[in-house]
């Protein structure tokens, strides 16, 4: 049994103590710059924005319409997303889906057709911008720009982890379903 404390230990220094300094990294990361990434030349991709970070992207990109995929709020964040979209001048739109949950091919072709007709460029958002964004980037790429690799927007690149009994996994089979669908037609 005396060695088990030094094994404890080097698993502790070379395994966990560095997994655990990614995975903060990982957080700090998608908290200061929202998970913001560019799909293409008219759409982008983000967690919630803030205060302190919606302004610079909008502004920066000149972003001229945001699409909320958490659904309206009365909390804070949602009114100080409403304020900043006001203030620069940039169309809002709620559209709530669930996360955890397959979405329906009406609701999405209803989602396809807001991004196809939202002023450009647009904004997609939910509130860590792995799932639901991932859905909305990856139908975008597939419907609107008929891309081949579109199911590459839903990454773990972008925070999406399926695995291991996670629920999020719906998005993955939302999008399969879509494009079923569509090749069935």
């Amino acid at each position: 049994m005396l060695w088990l404390k030094p094994f404890i230990r080097r698993i502790w220094r070379y395994f966990l103590l560095p997994l655990l300094i990614v995975a903060l990294a990982w957080v700090i990361y998608f908290k200061l710059y929202g998970n913001f990434h560019q799909v293409d030349r008219e759409l982008y991709r983000s967690a919630q924005l803030y205060r302190f970070n919606m302004p610079y992207y909008l502004q920066h990109h000149h972003i001229r319409s945001v699409i909320n995929l958490r659904g309206s709020s009365q909390k804070q964040w949602y009114k100080d997303e409403l304020r900043i979209c006001k203030e620069n001048n940039v169309t809002h739109y709620d559209f709530g889906i669930p996360d955890r949950e397959r979405i329906s091919l009406p609701k999405m072709q209803k989602l396809i057709t807001l991004m196809q007709n939202a002023p450009k460029p647009l904004l997609v958002h939910c509130k860590a911008g792995a799932d639901r964004t991932s859905l909305a980037s990856a139908l975008y790429l597939y419907a609107v720009k008929h891309r081949p690799d579109a199911q590459k927007a839903i990454s773990i690149l972008y925070g999406h982890f399926p695995w291991l009994g996670s629920r999020t996994k719906a998005m993955d089979q939302s999008f399969e379903n879509y494009t079923t669908q569509e090749k069935d037609q």
